[in-house]
């Protein structure tokens, strides 16, 4: 039986990843390799167990509106420009469901503020083929704490940065990273450990299915498939 035919069958029968690795290289080193293809085949295989593997034993920490509140609540009593931006990121990031990359370039010009309502435009949205971007908005209402914290960063920054969340000094753009970073320091210092920037994205699509808001509603340009919960390779950094 060739190894990619073994491979199957083992998995098939509870083989973990790394008993898969260390047959692989026994197997090749007894029969001096194996073709590229075949090669290609077995590291495939042994990739995707090893994500299996992890995603089960990953605990979901499930972020919700009144956790949003809360790191919002900290940034209005404490009122500081770090605080006022990370805050902002919450906010944006649960109710446009926006992944770490994508909040990386969100531009101010692409904010805008009508009729109770607030349009974010994300202009490079990931699987958007037709490069359209994606125009998501959520009720906004004026004297809000949301608000206040977009006045409060807008005048801040100064036009430093075209970039909404960019570094303290306007020298440029937050990194996709820091981004990820200051969600897990925000998620840690309201109790939720272990959460990822992810949780505010699947935390904010869980809350418009609860409120019962048509997907067509929280998205006017939706490039994606399904509701977009799904985990993304960003949030394993």
């Amino acid at each position: 039986m060739s190894l990619p035919f073994c491979c199957i069958w083992w998995i098939e029968r509870g083989i973990g990843s790394s008993a898969l690795s260390k047959i692989s290289a026994a197997y090749q080193a007894a029969n001096q390799g194996i073709s590229a293809i075949g090669a290609t085949f077995v590291s495939d295989v042994i990739k995707s167990k090893r994500r299996e593997e992890v995603q089960c034993k990953k605990t979901v920490v499930e972020v919700t509106i009144q956790d949003v509140e809360k790191i919002t609540k900290l940034a209005m009593d404490e009122i500081t420009p770090a605080r006022d931006r990370d805050a902002l990121l919450a906010i944006f990031s649960f109710h446009v469901m926006l992944r770490a990359s994508e909040a990386a370039e969100i531009k101010w010009e692409g904010v805008t503020q009508k009729d109770g309502m607030i349009e974010v435009h994300v202009e490079k949205a990931k699987n958007d083929q037709l490069r359209l971007g994606r125009s998501s908005f959520f009720n906004y209402k004026p004297g809000s704490d949301a608000d206040i914290l977009i006045c409060r960063w807008r005048i801040y920054s100064g036009g430093k940065c075209p970039y909404v969340f960019a570094n303290l000094d306007g020298s440029g753009k937050l990194t996709k990273s820091s981004i990820s970073a200051l969600a897990t320091k925000m998620l840690t210092a309201i109790g939720k450990s272990g959460a990822t920037h992810h949780a505010f994205r699947r935390g904010g699509a869980n809350h418009m299915r609860a409120t019962g808001v048509p997907r067509a509603q929280g998205c006017l340009h939706p490039q994606e498939n399904g509701i977009g919960v799904e985990e993304d390779d960003e949030d394993f950094e």
